[in-house]
């Protein structure tokens, strides 16, 4: 048997991105996540007595990594080799290998893939071998297929590897680098595959297992949940893989709905609970979203309650290691959503128009004129589907709104 932990878009000196000033305690926390994240998959190598690490691709942010950057992860290194334990590395495009200069000299335990398809060979203390496939980008941008790069050594004796940072062909949200398909993969005929790129963690494939483990540490609101690595066991028969969190920041959405309720003492106890649900173990950063139909609204469309709302809920929270980024308030008027769609009313128009163009073509190719805009696109995040169908829930909000307060036909 084998084992190795599978990590991947490590992005050290990552800096977060949020929607506010957090308050220096979270800020500390933020500065040094990617750091303490790397730093627990090294503890858990050591602790499980693995063979190797496999870092698949974005072990920095930046192309122009910074010193501090290079020296920890040298410092980690070092722990592992003291352990006898390697480290298998490949570059990607935040940090491919064209820089000339090499600032940090890594120990020898560290095996770093060149910019041409290659291997190595290794020795496990059981005695049984592992074959390790990889290379790293020559440049921020590689756009070929990589899977005819991946040639397999015809060796029954030994563990067949493959290395890859790159895009899946079902996968969204990234640059397409290095696109590739699972079904091509598996004809390669490897026992396993440590992608990296994606930052989202995905079993793509059990077998032979193509796996994702994410980014290790969310930097902003669309990287939520527990963020980690893979621990894996190898035998000729058999693959077990299973998840374990690193990332000592986790980034949460908690949506409440103020459907029946009174009074903002309701709303804010309501939201109480269901922050009190989460695990005390790490800090959170939380995007709040309000949402529902209720008395409450007319008060939450004010943007004075919402900062009041924000700033006694932080004041209930300052003990806990809980930070509320963002608020986001959909809520309507109180009205029988279904009972106005089937109305010959303008309000039941603007429902049902609105559920036709979130089904249509043309809503989509719209934003992506506006998002794929040569001078637009650089400043504005990619839209996923749930921030498409937001946007449209937003505006049909605005104009049911605006209709019900004109003509005062609020119903029981």
């Amino acid at each position: 048997m084998i084992r190795f932990i599978h990590c991947a878009d490590l992005h050290l000196g990552r800096p977060f991105q949020t929607a506010k000033r957090m308050n220096q305690t979270v800020i500390n926390q933020a500065i040094n996540a990617t750091y303490e994240s790397f730093k627990a998959i090294v503890q858990e190598a050591i602790r499980k007595k693995v063979d190797f690490v496999l870092v698949s691709g974005d072990v920095y942010h930046e192309e122009e990594r910074s010193i501090h950057a290079q020296w920890f992860f040298k410092q980690q290194a070092e722990k592992l080799r003291s352990a006898n334990i390697t480290l298998y590395v490949i570059h990607g495009n935040h940090d491919p290998l064209s820089q000339k200069e090499q600032l940090i000299v890594m120990p020898e335990n560290v095996h770093i893939f060149p910019t041409h398809m290659s291997h190595a060979i290794h020795e496990a203390q059981s005695g049984e071998r592992a074959i390790i496939y990889g290379f790293s980008y020559p440049e921020r941008a590689f756009l070929m297929d990589p899977v005819p790069l991946f040639k397999k050594f015809e060796k029954e004796d030994a563990y067949h590897i493959g290395m890859l940072h790159g895009q899946e062909n079902g996968q969204v949200d990234h640059d397409p680098y290095a696109p590739f398909s699972t079904a091509a993969l598996k004809e390669v005929g490897f026992d396993y595959w440590a992608l990296g790129h994606v930052h989202k963690r995905q079993v793509i494939n059990s077998h032979p297992p193509v796996i994702y483990p994410g980014n290790s540490q969310g930097c902003h609101r669309k990287e939520q949940g527990e963020k980690g690595a893979y621990y894996v066991e190898m035998t000729k028969t058999t693959t077990t893989f299973s998840f374990f969190r690193t990332g000592p920041v986790q980034w949460q959405d908690i949506t409440v709905k103020i459907d029946n309720m009174t009074s903002f003492d309701d709303l804010i106890a309501s939201i109480l609970d269901d922050i009190s649900s989460l695990t005390y173990s790490q800090t959170y950063v939380i995007h709040l979203y309000i949402t529902g139909h209720g008395m409450l609204h007319e008060t939450l469309m004010k943007k004075k309650a919402q900062e009041d709302l924000m700033d006694m809920l932080q004041e209930e929270l300052e003990s806990a290691a809980i930070w509320l980024d963002k608020l986001t308030v959909n809520t309507t008027p109180e009205f029988i959503r279904e009972k106005w769609r089937h109305t010959d009313h303008v309000i039941g128009d603007v429902i049902r128009i609105k559920e036709d163009i979130s089904q249509s073509e043309v809503w989509k190719e719209t934003l992506s004129s506006l998002t794929t805009h040569r001078k637009m696109s650089p400043f504005l995040e990619k839209l996923t589907e749930e921030d498409e169908e937001d946007i449209l829930t937003k505006a049909e909000t605005m104009i049911v709104t605006a209709l019900l307060e004109e003509g005062k036909t609020y119903e029981d």
